[in-house]
C-alpha cells in the first residue's frame, strides 16, 4: 500500500512539474492559458486585454505607441495625430494623467519603478505618476536615450547641428539621475566611410559590458538603410561599426543570457530584398554569421532561447511590381547550431505573419497576422503549438515600403 502511494505521489509531482514547465495546453491539447496581457489600438482607440476579456479605455482619441510600465500598472501612450500629447493610464483605478508636453520624440519607462522618461524639444525629462509633483528636466541638448539597466540614469546621444564647416560630432553621454553627465564616447567625424548625425536608442548586453545602437545619418539616407549598427564597450574604450541596416530598433536584439547580438542587415528601404538575419558574438570572433538562405528575406525576429530564433521570413522579390506583389512572410524557427530552419506557421492565402515576440516565462509566442489591410494578434505555445487568434482587428500602424511598425498598435506585457 505504501509503495502504491509513493508511486501515485511521484506521478502527481511529475504532472505538476510538467504543468509548470509547459502549461496545461501543451499536455492536454487545449487552448493556451492566457497569462499575458496586451495594450492595443483598435479603430484609433486604446484597449486592453487581460484575463480573457477586452476593455476599451479611450474613445475617439487617435492613440498610438502604447507602452507598459515595469509592473504592468500603467500604460503610456500618445494621443492625437499632428501634435500628439503624452498620456498615462492607471490600469487599476482607470484614471488618466496628461503629461503637458507637445512634440514628444520618444518615451520609455524605468526598468525598476513607475517613472517615465521622455524627450521633447531636445530636453530629457522624467515624471512619476504615482507621486505628487510634475515633470523635471534631467538634461538638455539630447537626441535619443535609454535608461541604464539599473534605472539610476540614462545613456543618451547629443543633438547636433550643421555648422558652416560641417556637422557636429555626436557624443554618447552617461547621465546619472543625481550628478553630472559625462561623455562616454564621441562618434567619428562625418566622412564617406561613416556619416552619422544621430543615434537610435541603446541596448545593453546581458553582461552589461557592451552597448548596441544605430548611428544614423540624415533622414533620407537613413531611410535607405545607411545606418551603422555599432557596438560600444560600457566603459567607452572600444567602438566597432559592425554592419549596415535599416533604422529599425527592433531589428537588433541581444540574446537573453549571452553577449550575442542578432540583427537584420542590408541596405535599401524595401523589406522585400537584401534583408539578412545575422548574429555576432562579443567579443567578436570573426565575421558575423548569416542565417537567411539565398532567395529569402527576414523581416523581423525574436530570440526563443540561447540557440533559437523565431524569424518572419518571406521569399525575396526581385520584380518591379508594387507592394501588393511582394510575397508575404511566415514564421520559421532557426536553430543557430547547424543553421537549421523549420516552419512554425502556415498563414492562409493572402496573409502573412509578422513581428514575432517570445515570452520565455510563459512559454508563449505572440505575432501579428495581416493581409496588409486588416490585422489580428495570434498566440501559441512554444514552437507554434495550438495557435489561436488572441486579439481580432488591431490597427495596422504605419506602413513603409512593406515594413509595418506594429509597436505603434500592440504592446504585450508578460
Amino acid at each position: 500500500m505504501l509503495v502504491r502511494f509513493r508511486k501515485l505521489q511521484g506521478i502527481a509531482v511529475l504532472v505538476a512539474t510538467l504543468f509548470l514547465l509547459f502549461g496545461l495546453s501543451d499536455i492536454a491539447g487545449a487552448e493556451p492559458r492566457e497569462t499575458l496581457k496586451a495594450a492595443f489600438v483598435r479603430d484609433g482607440d486604446l484597449w486592453i486585454r487581460s484575463g480573457g476579456t477586452e476593455r476599451r479605455l479611450t474613445e475617439g482619441k487617435q492613440v498610438s505607441r502604447p507602452q507598459w510600465s515595469f509592473d504592468g500598472e500603467w500604460i503610456a501612450y500618445q494621443e492625437g495625430e499632428e501634435t500628439p500629447n503624452l498620456k498615462l493610464w492607471h490600469v487599476t483605478s482607470g484614471n488618466s494623467l496628461a503629461v503637458l508636453a507637445e512634440g514628444i520624440a520618444d518615451f520609455q519607462w524605468s526598468p525598476d519603478r513607475n517613472e517615465l522618461a521622455y524627450t521633447a524639444d531636445r530636453k530629457l525629462s522624467t515624471v512619476r505618476p504615482d507621486r505628487q509633483g510634475g515633470p523635471r528636466t534631467v538634461a538638455e541638448g539630447i537626441g535619443s536615450f535609454s535608461w541604464l539597466p539599473e534605472g539610476n540614469g540614462f545613456i543618451a546621444s547629443s543633438a547636433v547641428s550643421l555648422l558652416p564647416d560641417g556637422w557636429e560630432r555626436v557624443r554618447i553621454l552617461k547621465i546619472p539621475l543625481a550628478g553630472e553627465a559625462e561623455t562616454l564616447y564621441t562618434l567619428p567625424q562625418a566622412s564617406d566611410d561613416f556619416f552619422a548625425v544621430g543615434t537610435s536608442g541603446f541596448k545593453y548586453s546581458p553582461s552589461g559590458k557592451w552597448i548596441a545602437f544605430l548611428a544614423t545619418p540624415t533622414a533620407s539616407l537613413s531611410a535607405d538603410g545607411n545606418n551603422y549598427l555599432c557596438l560600444l564597450s560600457s566603459d567607452g574604450t572600444s567602438f566597432h561599426a559592425v554592419d549596415q541596416m535599416l533604422n529599425r530598433s527592433e531589428w537588433f536584439q541581444w540574446a537573453n543570457r549571452e553577449d550575442t547580438l542578432a540583427y537584420i542587415a542590408g541596405v535599401g528601404r524595401e523589406v522585400s530584398r537584401n534583408k539578412v538575419l545575422k548574429t555576432v558574438r562579443i567579443p567578436a570572433s570573426g565575421k558575423p554569421a548569416s542565417y537567411t538562405p539565398k532567395g529569402f528575406v527576414d523581416q523581423g525576429f525574436a530570440w526563443a532561447g540561447a540557440d533559437r530564433i523565431i524569424a518572419s521570413r518571406a521569399k525575396e522579390y526581385e520584380g518591379e511590381g508594387g507592394i501588393e506583389s511582394w510575397p508575404l512572410p511566415k514564421l520559421v524557427e532557426i536553430r543557430l547550431q547547424g543553421n537549421r530552419a523549420s516552419s512554425v506557421t502556415e498563414p492562409p492565402q493572402g496573409y502573412g505573419d509578422f513581428a514575432p515576440q517570445f515570452f520565455p516565462r510563459e512559454q508563449r509566442l505572440v505575432w501579428v497576422r495581416s493581409n496588409r489591410n486588416q490585422a489580428d494578434a495570434l498566440i501559441s505555445g512554444r514552437g507554434g503549438k495550438h495557435p489561436s487568434v488572441w486579439i481580432k482587428n488591431i490597427g495596422s500602424g504605419r506602413q513603409y515600403y512593406g515594413y509595418g511598425n506594429w509597436g505603434e498598435v500592440l504592446a504585450v506585457y508578460g
